[in-house]
C-alpha cells in the first residue's frame, strides 16, 4: 500500500514537472512580434519562375547520375519563397543568398483569442571552417529558442528515418557534395550514384500509404479494397452506358456510385464509404495516380486512363473539381484553395489560357462536395444518391470573368488581396453555399 501511495506521488510529481516543461517551451516559442510583416507580391512571372526551378530540380534528380549541379539566384529563392509562403496557410518565408552566408527566416501566425501571437524561425549558415565548400548551421533559433546543431542533424535524419532505412537515409545525407557560396549565387553539388532512384522510389513504394505524407493526410484510414469496388463498378456503368449523353457528365457517376454507397452503408459504415466512392471518381475521372497515395496496385490503376466526362461540358472544370476534391483530403482546405490560386495565376502568365474565375468556382465546389459527403455522410448519400443534376453540386458560372492575362488581370483587379478580387471570391462562395446539395432536395431514383 505505501508503495503505491509513493508511486501515485511520483507519477503526479512528474506530470507537473512535464506540464510546467511543456508551458515554458510554448513560452519561449511564441512571441508577440513576428519577423516577417511584409507579404511577398504573388505574380506570374514568380509562379512560372518557381515552377522551372523546381521542374529542373526534379528533372534532374530523376535522370541523372554522377555530378549534378544546381544554382539559385536570390531571384530564383525569391520565387519559390514567395509561392511557399502563398501555398503555406498563416506562414511566411524568405531566404537571403550573399557572398558571405545564406539566411532563411518564417514567420506563422498563430490564431489565439487574444492578441496576435507569432512562431519565428531564424537560421544563419556560413562556410564551415573546416571545409569552405561546406555550410553549416552558425545561428539558429526558434522562438527564444537557440536550436545547436546536433538537434538540427538529428531531427533532419529522424525524419528521413521515418521513410528510410538508416542506410539509405545515410546515402541521401552524402549525396551533397558541396554547397557554397559564390558571387551572390547559392551553389549545391550532389553525386547520385547509380540505382539511387530505384533504392528511394522503392523505399517510397514500400511505406505507402503509411508514409509521412499520408498519415498526416487523414488517407491512411482509406480501405483500398472499398475503393476497388467502387472502381469496378464505375467501370461497369461505363460499359453499359456507352450510347448514353447524360453518361458524359461526371454528375451521371457521381449519383449512381453514391446510390452504391448508400445501398452498402446498410451493413457498413456510411463514412467508410463515401469515402472510398470519393476515392474512386478521383482516380477515375481525376487522375489515376491519385491511387499511388492509398496503395492501389499500378496494374488496377493502368486500367483508367483519360476520359471525356465534363462539367459544365467542359473537361477542365471536371479535373479542377476532382484535383480539389481529392486536395481536400491530402492537405488542409484553405492550402488546396491555394494551390487552385496558383494553376490560376500561372495561367495569365504568356502561352497560358488566362486566369479563369470559373476554374476557381471548381476548385472550390470540390473542395466543399469532398468536405460535405465525409462530414455529412447519411444526408450525403440521400441527397446525392441517383441525382443526375449538375447544378446540386457545381455552381452557376457563365458570368464569371475568364481568359484573363497577367495585364487584364492586374489591371481590373490588381491581385488576390484586392476588394474587387475578395467581392467575385465572395460571390462564388455564396454560390457553393446555396448549391442544393447543402440545403436540402428531393433525391431522384437512381437510373443505371
Amino acid at each position: 500500500m505505501k508503495f503505491a501511495v509513493l508511486f501515485m506521488r511520483a507519477i503526479m510529481w512528474l506530470l507537473i514537472f512535464l506540464f510546467c516543461s511543456l508551458t515554458v517551451v510554448i513560452y519561449l516559442l511564441r512571441s508577440d512580434q513576428a519577423l516577417l510583416t511584409q507579404k511577398q507580391k504573388i505574380s506570374a512571372e514568380r509562379v512560372s519562375q518557381a515552377r522551372q526551378s523546381l521542374h529542373q530540380i526534379a528533372h534532374q534528380l530523376n535522370n541523372s547520375t554522377g555530378i549534378v549541379e544546381f544554382e539559385f539566384s536570390q531571384n530564383e529563392l525569391d520565387a519559390m519563397m514567395a509561392v511557399a509562403s502563398y501555398a503555406v496557410p498563416a506562414t511566411h518565408m524568405r531566404a537571403y543568398v550573399s557572398r558571405q552566408s545564406l539566411s532563411f527566416i518564417a514567420t506563422t501566425k498563430l490564431d489565439i483569442p487574444f492578441g496576435a501571437q507569432y512562431i519565428n524561425l531564424h537560421c544563419i549558415l556560413l562556410p564551415s571552417f573546416d571545409n569552405p565548400t561546406i555550410l553549416q548551421p552558425e545561428y539558429c533559433e526558434l522562438g527564444d529558442i537557440k536550436l545547436p546543431n546536433w538537434l538540427i542533424v538529428f531531427t533532419v535524419e529522424h525524419a528521413l528515418n521515418q521513410v528510410f532505412d538508416r542506410q539509405l537515409t545515410q546515402n541521401i545525407l552524402a549525396m551533397v557534395k558541396s554547397a557554397r557560396l559564390k558571387h551572390d549565387v547559392l551553389q549545391i553539388t550532389l553525386f547520385i550514384r547509380e540505382g539511387m532512384k530505384q533504392e528511394v522510389l522503392a523505399a517510397l513504394h514500400k511505406q505507402s500509404p503509411q508514409n509521412l505524407i499520408t498519415s498526416g493526410a487523414a488517407v491512411s484510414q482509406v480501405d483500398a479494397e472499398k475503393v476497388k469496388i467502387y472502381l469496378s463498378e464505375l467501370q461497369r456503368l461505363k460499359a453499359l452506358n456507352a450510347t448514353n449523353s447524360q453518361a458524359d457528365s461526371l454528375a451521371f457517376y457521381i449519383g449512381n456510385v453514391f446510390y452504391l454507397a448508400q445501398l452498402r452503408s446498410e451493413l457498413n459504415d456510411a463514412y467508410g464509404e463515401n469515402q472510398a466512392a470519393l476515392w474512386a471518381l478521383v482516380i477515375a475521372y481525376g487522375n489515376k495516380r491519385f491511387g499511388h497515395f492509398i496503395g492501389l496496385p499500378r496494374e488496377l490503376l493502368n486500367e483508367f486512363s483519360a476520359n471525356q466526362l465534363t462539367l459544365k461540358s467542359r473537361q477542365d472544370l471536371k479535373l479542377h473539381f476532382l484535383y480539389s476534391a481529392a486536395l481536400e483530403r491530402l492537405v488542409r482546405t484553405d492550402m488546396g484553395l491555394k494551390v487552385g490560386e496558383l494553376k490560376e495565376i500561372l495561367d495569365s502568365d504568356s502561352g497560358g489560357t488566362g486566369f479563369s474565375f470559373a476554374d476557381l468556382a471548381a476548385d472550390k465546389a470540390g473542395l466543399a462536395f469532398a468536405k460535405f459527403v465525409l462530414e455529412h455522410p447519411e444526408l450525403a448519400q440521400q441527397r446525392l444518391a441517383g441525382s443526375l443534376q449538375e447544378n446540386m453540386f457545381f455552381p452557376k458560372i457563365k458570368d464569371l470573368p475568364e481568359s484573363l492575362a497577367e495585364e487584364k488581370f492586374n489591371q481590373e483587379f490588381g491581385d488576390i488581396h484586392s476588394a474587387q478580387y475578395k467581392e467575385i471570391e465572395r460571390k462564388i462562395d455564396q454560390r457553393v453555399a446555396q448549391l442544393s446539395l447543402y440545403n436540402g432536395t428531393q433525391s431522384v431514383p437512381a437510373q443505371q
